[in-house]
């Protein structure tokens, strides 16, 4: 039986490449247990059409993808697993209830329960440097070896990076916050931020430009050593930053698709609720909020002789 058949409800969260082609995270759950969700890692060998398989399917929610600069796909998952397809030799086996499966390929999947709870996100330079972010609180770092804990703020939403010695991570409660190679320190604020404001994404294109984006619709521009300054306008509430060469995109929720254009937010679509901006090559993707009955996201190529899609997953 088609899985997506046994469930009221089935989202697209997260977009990436990797050297086995183009891949979707989708959850699958009904409105009357949402926390029994479950997990798939689809693969396309075509960005907008072609035939969708699955490349791992788990029982438990999966939330983020990341893949390494060997092509490598690295996955968190709602039980604390982190999975990869990268030749790494775990120590601690996975959650004792998980159960997963890579379809129809033969894809030999290292599996480990790197923490006591949901990860939620994950960045990293190579396959022997990765970081994973909890909703507890701690981020956690894989060396290629072992997995150290770092004591951080609980609900981080994003983690980003332009090298090992460059990573933020930022949430709620006003938490930014650096890891400059030895330890992770809080980012002051600009003084018109909200203390409390929830910081929904990161996009690190140097370590001299980060871009950040609140929903108190702020938009922070600068790096930690220097300081952020607030470009952003309270008419938007932001919920996604990525960068296409050299051009900045951020999704706005109910106003829709926004360019950063000399400083002002120019609205390139109005409609589809974006809430995530993912980046795969010579393209940038929008998650909508809401997908019924089928999953889908917005892709933007301006090379393609069609530079606007919405791609079915």
């Amino acid at each position: 039986m088609n899985v997506r058949n046994q469930y009221d409800i089935v989202h697209a969260i997260d977009v990436a490449h990797s050297q086995y082609g183009y891949h979707a995270i989708l959850t699958f759950y009904n409105e009357s247990n949402p926390l029994a969700a479950v997990g798939m890692v689809s693969v396309n060998n075509e960005p907008v059409e072609g035939l969708i398989k699955t490349f791992l399917g788990a029982n438990f929610q999966l939330n983020a993808m990341w893949v390494s600069d060997s092509g490598n796909l690295w996955v968190v998952d709602d039980q604390g697993d982190v999975f990869t397809t990268a030749k790494v030799s775990f120590s601690q086996p996975p959650y004792r209830l998980l159960k997963f499966n890579a379809g129809s390929f033969d894809i030999d999947w290292q599996v480990t329960e790197a923490f006591k709870g949901q990860l939620n996100g994950i960045w990293g330079t190579t396959d022997s440097d990765v970081w994973v972010t909890s909703f507890k609180g701690p981020a956690l770092h894989w060396n290629g070896k072992d997995w150290t804990e770092y004591a951080l703020p609980q609900a981080p939403n994003a983690i980003d990076g332009s090298a090992s010695d460059d990573i933020y991570i930022v949430g709620y409660h006003g938490n930014i916050h650096h890891f400059d190679g030895s330890r992770w320190r809080k980012v002051t604020l600009p003084a018109n931020i909200p203390q409390q404001d929830a910081f929904t994404d990161v996009k690190v294109v140097s370590k001299h430009l980060v871009y950040i984006t609140g929903r108190s619709g702020c938009l922070l521009v600068g790096n930690a050593a220097d300081g952020f300054k607030d470009i952003g306008s309270p008419k938007f509430s932001w919920y996604g930053v990525g960068t296409l060469a050299e051009r900045v995109f951020l999704a706005g929720g109910e106003a829709g698709i926004f360019e950063l254009i000399d400083s002002q937010f120019i609205c390139l679509k109005d409609k589809g609720q974006p809430v995530g901006v993912f980046e795969t090559p010579n393209a940038i993707n929008f998650i909508p909020a809401e997908q019924q009955p089928n999953p889908w996201f917005v892709r933007y190529e301006p090379s393609a002789a069609r530079e606007w899609t919405k791609v079915n997953t």
